[in-house]
This record gives structure tokens, sequence and C-alpha cells, in this order.
């Protein structure tokens, strides 16, 4: 089963131009924040995970092209199936 997600737009206060952000809910629980990366990336425009909580704690944080595809690996991730397809251990 799918986790139900909520993005929630806000402005991160950063000492850089990166302050697009959104809040990703799973249910009543904040499980990661995302970022739009600004001018100075080599991938300007793309969501970064900035942070995530729990099973969305990672060594490399991913970037990804759209807010649909953060939300693709996100469910995946919540439900146990990181990106290669197997399943993760509780």
């Amino acid at each position: 089963m799918s986790p139900d997600l909520t993005l929630t737009p806000v402005r991160l206060g950063t000492d850089a131009a990166d302050e697009d952000g959104q809040l990703v809910f799973a249910g009543d629980f904040l499980v990661a924040v995302l970022v739009r990366l600004a001018e100075g990336h080599e991938a300007v425009g793309h969501w970064f995970l900035e942070h995530g909580f729990g099973r969305l704690h990672v060594t490399v944080p991913p970037t990804f092209s759209d807010l649909q595809a953060a939300k693709h690996w996100i469910a995946g991730r919540l439900s146990g199936i990181p990106a290669g397809g197997s399943r993760l251990s509780p």
C-alpha cells in the first residue's frame, strides 16, 4: 500500500538562493524536506532531498527532476522498496 503523501510549499531560511521548499508529510508525520535548487547548482530547478527522516535518511541525498519523481521515490522508501527494487529491512 502506498503512503498518502502531502506536500506543503514553504520558504526556507537559508543563506543561499535555494529557498523554495516543500514539506513532505505521510499522514500526520513530517517525513522529508525538499528544496528546489537555484542558480549555482548543476541541476537548477531540480528538487533535492534536504533532509529525510527515518527510512528517508540516506548518506547521499538524491536529486529529482520534478516533484512527481520525488514523491515516487519517497513512497517507495516508505513502503520498504528502494530505487533498486529490493525490499528494505524494517
